[in-house]
């Protein structure tokens, strides 16, 4: 028997309650999300010309397009968007953000550039699968996809990502399928504290990365190691001085000792 958390069992009714809401204008604002995505991205291959046709007026059109999943087969509601392998070019598309009740995105093995937009969780923010893989994106990974809690599917892997993980999305509880291979990225990984299925597969092929539970332990930088570098070199000035001004001290001390015994002692030079 499946049990569910009292917290898990509110998301999803919450989750279902939004996407109800926005089924009622969910048919004009799909197909205007669809022309968007077409007007967005070069199709060389005419896969998409060949198939998406608009001129066509009936309910449910849509649902025929190459790669689009509806609902319901009868009505103009987008679920899942697969255009994989399709030689697809342009950037990541904005237009996708009219999709209201998108739960899937697939635009992998394509030749998309660019990088993925800052305000992401804003455009696909109830998405359970995304997967970018074997594009190639660049840039930074936002931070902001984090908010995409419902994520089940993340894959960025083979492309040409740079820079640090972001450590919120350790934050994906419901993260089950990972990968950021293959890709120019560097620092710390996140830990993703409630998930024991992504292990170091998931960020092979990435020479800058390094931390616990997978990796190496992280290096200091070379700024830290130079500020170290420094401050042990001033500590061992002040060290000799200190040193030199107990010797003197010493030495007086000894003077004024033999002094009170032997007489003055005259110091020759």
């Amino acid at each position: 028997m499946l049990l569910m958390s009292g917290r898990d069992v509110c998301l999803g009714v919450v989750f279902l309650l939004l996407l109800s809401c926005r089924f009622g204008c969910g048919v004009e604002s799909d197909i205007s999300c669809l022309k968007s995505i077409k007007a967005s991205l070069e199709d060389p291959l005419d896969m998409l010309s060949s198939s998406w046709d608009f001129n066509n007026n009936t309910e449910g059109f849509i649902c025929n397009f190459l790669g689009i999943e509806c609902w319901h087969p009868h009505e103009s509601k987008v679920l899942n968007i697969k255009l994989a392998d399709l030689g697809l070019k342009g950037q990541f598309p904005r237009g996708v953000q009219n999709c209201t009740t998108l739960t899937g995105l697939d635009l992998s093995s394509n030749n998309l550039s660019g990088s993925v937009p800052d305000d992401v969780d804003n455009l696909i923010h109830f998405i359970t699968s995304l997967d970018l893989s074997s594009n190639n994106f660049s840039g930074e990974i936002p931070k902001n996809i984090s908010n995409c809690t419902f994520l089940n599917v993340l894959k960025l892997d083979n492309n040409k990502f740079s820079g640090q993980i972001p450590p919120q999305l350790g934050q994906l509880s419901r993260i089950k399928t990972f990968s950021l291979t293959n890709n120019q990225l560097s620092g710390p990984i996140p830990v993703f504290t409630s998930n024991d299925t992504i292990g170091p597969d998931s960020f092979a092929n990435n020479p800058g990365l390094c931390g616990p539970p997978y990796l190496e332990s992280c290096k200091a930088s070379p700024r830290k190691s130079m500020g170290l570098v420094r401050v042990i070199e001033s500590n061992g000035v002040v060290m000799m001085i200190a040193a030199g001004l107990v010797l003197v001290l010493l030495f007086l001390s000894l003077i004024s000792f033999f002094s009170n015994i032997f007489g003055p002692i005259e110091l020759v030079l």
